[in-house]
């Protein structure tokens, strides 16, 4: 999804939108997917709206949201940090985080 959704500005996230969607839907047998960065967090909870009427992920700090259950039907929703970029040198606490939430995700695909 990072690739779709690489620049912040309206008329490129209107643009992409259908691509994105059709991205998703290549993947019948998802079982999680890890939104790491809050324009990628943005264009998922658009799918969603158009889909189901409602956000996944409620507006807020990542960090604040991390430790929430979210659900877009069977799928589990990570809001987590990105993992590229000088930020990780800045706030090492995100690449922590980050790690974590890679690391819970396997227990899911067991499920």
């Amino acid at each position: 999804m990072r690739n779709c959704c690489g620049r912040p500005a309206p008329e490129y996230q209107k643009a992409v939108l259908p691509l994105l969607e059709a991205e998703f839907d290549l993947f019948p047998n998802l079982k999680a997917v890890m939104l790491m960065e809050d324009v990628v967090k943005k264009m998922f909870n658009r799918i969603a709206k158009k889909r189901s009427g409602r956000n996944v992920i409620p507006s807020g700090s990542t960090y604040k949201l991390r430790g929430g259950a979210f659900y877009f039907g069977d799928v589990r929703v990570f809001p987590s940090c990105i993992m590229t970029g000088g930020n990780l040198l800045i706030e090492r606490s995100k690449f922590e985080m980050a790690s974590a939430d890679i690391a819970r995700m396997p227990a899911l695909l067991k499920a």
